[in-house]
């Protein structure tokens, strides 16, 4: 009987995560081939995101995609046989050497990473065609609210967290492992739309603990953040003791909030790594001191792999940009996701 018992609970401890997952181990694969797409903060109302007195109107028109277009996005990646892993599980540690981890996915099914960026909505755009924040509603689901003149709006569908929620909620399958998008945060004009920079002398502390459900139901769900950087800067424009200044600033102000991350996403997509002799740069060195590991830029082909010199090899993950830009111009390395004409929301976009 005893020894029944120590069979019973070895094959428990083997088997168990096969079954929490819904998956044996013949439904699944192993996989390093992982695409990365991202966008912005969705224009959640077109009809002002594109007026023509609109300041943002053409930054919106290149830059974004609209509440209508990701919907469509979405349900072309579920049809396509795409499913969401956590990008944390690309990766891991050994012994000091950051190196690339095959991530589990259905068998049948492409490992796919969502990722948005300036999740903050930062004060210049309010107003101006997207949400003015992320908000938990009285039973525990994600909405945003917006303030249009003297109205508020709350919406479950002109954001990406909700819209997200509410799609795995109607299709498991495009999440079988629980694993949700990367949120991107900067941290000059706060996060998720609650103004917790330490420059908030008004309200900052309030505007924390409203914050910190949000950010723990987000986790709770599946979604991980990032570091987008404190101040959206041009990396290259800053000199080395900036660049330390940003750096000090995002683990001072925004990792208490978020937690730590592994995951450094490049601004603008301008990274700098090795200096002129080919070593690790000091503003390099910096984020490595600060705990980052895997390093993500800007690029519409395929590229999760090492930056080698001599010394040195860095784990480097291109982003392939989903915005009016990309859309437009109907560009080929989005067609094995979506058909970028389908999704392209000539309704409501203004001619170029």
């Amino acid at each position: 009987m005893k020894k029944l018992l120590v069979i019973l609970i070895a094959f428990v401890f083997l088997f168990s995560p096969l079954v929490l997952s819904g998956l044996n181990k013949d439904e699944y694969e192993y996989t390093l081939t992982v695409e990365h797409l991202f966008t912005h903060c969705l224009i959640a109302y077109p009809n002002i995101a594109f007026a023509k007195d609109n300041p943002m109107r053409q930054n919106y028109n290149m830059d974004c995609i609209t509440k209508d277009e990701f919907a469509r996005i979405l349900n072309s990646l579920y049809e396509n046989d795409y499913c969401l892993v956590d990008i944390n599980d690309t990766f891991e540690n050994q012994n000091g050497v950051i190196v690339k981890k095959a991530v589990k996915v259905p068998k049948g099914k492409k490992a796919l990473i969502l990722s948005f960026d300036d999740v903050n909505y930062d004060h210049k755009k309010m107003g101006l065609g997207m949400v003015d924040k992320i908000i938990l509603d009285e039973n525990g689901k994600f909405a945003t609210t917006t303030q249009i003149q003297d109205n508020e709006d709350i919406s479950y569908s002109n954001e990406f967290i909700p819209m997200l929620e509410n799609f795995v909620e109607k299709h498991p399958d495009f999440s079988p492992f629980n694993d949700m998008g990367t949120i991107n945060i900067t941290g000059y004009d706060g996060i998720l739309g609650y103004r917790t920079q330490s420059k908030n002398k008004v309200n900052r502390q309030e505007e924390i603990e409203k914050v910190k459900p949000i950010v723990k139901k987000l986790k709770q769900n599946g979604w991980n953040f990032a570091s987008h950087s404190y101040g959206h800067y041009h990396m290259n424009k800053l000199t080395d003791e900036q660049f330390l200044e940003e750096v000090n600033l995002w683990k001072e102000e925004v990792e208490p909030l978020v937690g730590k991350t592994k995951v450094y996403v490049y601004p603008y997509g301008e990274w700098q790594v090795f200096d002129k002799y080919g070593n690790i740069s000091n503003k390099h060195q910096y984020l490595l001191d600060a705990g980052f590991e895997l390093f993500c830029g800007v690029g519409m082909k395929t590229f999760y792999d090492y930056l080698p010199n001599k010394h040195n090899k860095v784990l480097f993950m291109d982003r392939k940009v989903v915005d009016g830009n990309t859309l437009r111009k109907k560009d080929a390395c989005l067609y094995p996701f979506f058909d970028p004409e389908f999704v392209y929301d000539y309704k409501s976009r203004p001619s170029v």
